[in-house]
């Protein structure tokens, strides 16, 4: 069991290693892209960066949480401050994209269909802000009862 979960912390690492560095190409090239899609470099496309620099934090986090996992220790205190992190750094994306939903609506050529996905993807990142909240908790708790359990032995 504990190789099967050392596997996948392993294959989720490498997964989000390399999403990370997709995402950095991504972010530098964002601008030649709107260009070569003939999109308007807007405020509402430069609210992109904010976000996905806060996303590529949070991958980082992820990215540490799952090495953990790989070193069996995934009930410290690290991981309590990396989910708190996390939790941070997602009801910061959530206040940036509500923003962005502001900024669009100055702008009449984002549909409408557009801002309800955008409205969307902010209260996604609200309840994952909150469940990294309670995740953040309950590891708390976990490392507690560890530290704990491990001093009586």
């Amino acid at each position: 069991m504990k190789n099967n979960l050392k596997n996948l912390g392993l294959v989720l690492k490498i997964t989000l290693q390399v999403f990370s560095i997709i995402g950095i190409l991504f972010l530098l090239g964002l601008y030649s892209i709107t260009k070569l899609l003939n999109l308007h470099f807007d405020l509402f496309i430069v609210m992109i960066y904010p976000c996905g620099i806060c996303f590529l934090y949070l991958v980082y986090q992820f990215i540490n949480l799952f090495d953990s996992l790989k070193n069996n220790n995934p009930f410290c205190f690290e991981n309590v401050k990396r989910l708190s992190n996390s939790m941070i750094c997602s009801l910061l994306i959530c206040i940036l994209v509500l923003i962005a939903l502001i900024i669009s609506i100055f702008y009449e050529y984002y549909s409408l269909q557009l801002k309800v996905a955008v409205g969307f993807i902010s209260i996604l990142f609200f309840a994952f802000g909150i469940a990294l909240l309670i995740l953040s908790e309950l590891f708390k708790q976990a490392t507690m009862y560890k530290e704990e359990n491990d001093l009586t032995i």
